[in-house]
């Protein structure tokens, strides 16, 4: 059985940053709190929290004069106020591809346009995107959403960086009929697009897909979509332990790819457990 490692896969510069950061910081000042998990990785949360990283849910958590950590998937203006107050020292690991969303947001809005965020209304980042709107944007998932938006004049769109490009032209194309000027920002990160690519093209190769990734990530969910898609096989895991043997049944071809959050070692040992199926 061959494996074949997507070319363009793994933990991307905005997660490798983040990690950095937290080494570094726990290093140095001990207990440090991240304003919810640092990535959508969780072995890698669990792995820092023994260093010393503690995951809260809210700013109002973190001790007054402590350290406190912003996530790869940013905050909205908010917390670093309460921060403020508070004397709470902040480390901002934002994604400097997250922070570009969240400065074309409140561009967008200070011009007087109507601002779309193209994202997942449950996830942080297009809630911390819309947060720099200042209240002035509405999150979509596509345009089934603009049936609940009343449309003005003057719209802009973004988009959280992990969406596909074609979702962004479908949101565009069903916008344009309804407003008179129409301004877009193509934040898409392009970790995401060349990973998407490279999935994708993999797919034409291989018998299976295995994707690697947290399950709370929405760049690997993603991913696992896209292979699915094409109708190839497609087991989306968080770990080599997840793999089934018997997946492997008369597939002489594995595709492998993996997420922005994940990094190589999750790669190396899905590799290792792959082999050792194989040989088995």
């Amino acid at each position: 059985m061959e494996i074949i490692v997507a070319e363009d896969s793994g933990s991307c510069f905005g997660v490798r940053r983040a990690l950095e950061m937290a080494q570094e910081a726990t290093a140095q000042a001990g207990d440090v709190y991240s304003l919810g998990p640092l990535i959508h990785n969780r072995q890698v949360v669990e792995e820092l929290e023994t260093r010393g990283l503690q995951v809260v849910q809210s700013v109002q958590e973190i001790p007054s004069g402590s350290v406190g950590m912003i996530r790869a998937h940013g905050a909205g203006p908010e917390v670093y106020e309460i921060a403020e107050a508070r004397q709470i020292r902040l480390i901002d690991a934002t994604c400097p591809f997250v922070k570009r969303v969240q400065q074309e947001a409140a561009r967008f809005v200070q011009a007087g346009y109507q601002l779309l965020v193209l994202g997942e209304p449950d996830h942080p980042e297009p809630q911390a995107i819309a947060g720099h709107a200042h209240g002035q944007a509405v999150i979509v998932q596509g345009p089934a959403d603009l049936c609940c938006v009343d449309l003005e004049r003057k719209v802009a769109i973004v988009c959280q960086t992990t969406q596909r490009l074609a979702d962004l032209q479908e949101l565009v194309e069903a916008v344009l009929p309804h407003v008179q000027e129409l301004r877009i920002a193509n934040t898409i990160c392009h970790a995401t697009t060349s990973r998407q690519k490279a999935a994708l093209a993999l797919t034409d190769e291989v018998d299976l897909m295995i994707v690697i990734g947290g399950y709370h990530s929405a760049n690997t969910t993603r991913l696992a979509q896209i292979c699915a898609a094409t109708g190839i096989l497609t087991h989306h895991i968080e770990t080599a332990d997840e793999i089934n043997p018997a997946w492997l049944d008369g597939m002489q071809r594995v595709g492998i790819t993996a997420g922005a959050s994940t990094p190589t070692e999750a790669i190396e040992a899905v590799v290792a457990r792959l082999r050792g199926s194989a040989e088995a």
